[in-house]
């Protein structure tokens, strides 16, 4: 009986192992399904990736060829270009309730922030986030939260050396670049429920759109002083048309407000 009793308990243990390593060797092609599938629910715009490779052993991997597309009613091509992203991940941790990533480092990537008086692609891409988020947990309700399944705990993620191509009305239909400043946030979905991966795509996408906001209102509102400085040598009318320039800076960035019931 007890021979048998070990037996079976061996069994169960290969069998979990088995089991774990099928997850881990299976990981790149869950984490780019995923990430190509559940992406453009979230943000509204079509999603590819190229590929992700991730090691079942050490954890660490790459996405490579990652780009997020626009909105319905844009006209650029994509919002965000990505060449290689690397990230490093708790390998045990996949088999848990939640998934710890360690860190996520974008490197060189290209934002193109579409932007008319109307709005901006970045600023319609966060509405989406934002509403789908809402949505998906409504009112602070733990137990609705560990019902959406497996969650994430991101502890480091950096964004760096990333520009910002410009293509705006306002801008008379010339196009510039600028670069966005580095992006760090840690400690994210640390506590014990972890975070929903629509809730890192919030915070991300507000902090990219936080940090684009400031670097293109800064670099248009230096155009507008020389459009303004420009209109004083012609007097009159010019003057008062370069005048609303600098409100219609302000007004591309403006969250539209839900109509009130």
């Amino acid at each position: 009986m007890k021979s048998t009793l070990v037996k079976i308990l061996v069994g169960l243990v290969v069998v979990a192992v088995i089991a774990a390593f099928a997850l881990m060797l299976s990981l790149n092609s869950i984490v780019k399904n995923g990430v190509t599938s559940f992406g453009p629910e979230v943000i509204k715009a079509p999603i590819q990736l190229d590929s992700v490779s991730i090691s079942a052993l050490s954890g660490g991997g790459e996405i490579k060829g990652l780009v997020i597309g626009n909105p319905e009613g844009f006209k650029t091509p994509n919002a965000v270009k990505l060449g290689t992203a690397s990230l490093q991940v708790k390998p045990m941790s996949l088999l848990g309730d939640k998934i710890v990533v360690e860190s996520i480092k974008a490197d060189g990537a290209e934002i193109t922030f579409e932007g008319r008086l109307s709005g901006s692609n970045l600023g319609k891409i966060q509405e989406n986030v934002d509403a789908y988020v809402a949505a998906l947990l409504g009112p602070a309700d733990k137990d609705k939260k560990a019902a959406l399944g497996k969650k994430l705990q991101v502890d480091e993620l950096t964004i760096s050396n990333t520009k910002i191509n410009l293509s705006m009305t306002i801008l008379g239909g010339k196009s510039a670049t600028i670069p966005l400043p580095d992006i760090k946030l840690t400690g994210l979905g640390q506590g014990a429920d972890g975070v929903t991966p629509a809730e890192v795509i919030k915070v991300v996408i507000k902090e990219v759109m936080t940090k684009t906001t400031a670097a293109v209102g800064g670099f248009l509102s230096g155009g507008a002083k020389a459009v303004t400085d420009a209109a004083k040598n012609v007097g009159g009318a010019a003057v008062d048309a370069a005048k609303g320039v600098p409100k219609g800076i302000g007004d591309l960035f403006k969250k539209k407000e839900e109509p009130k019931k």
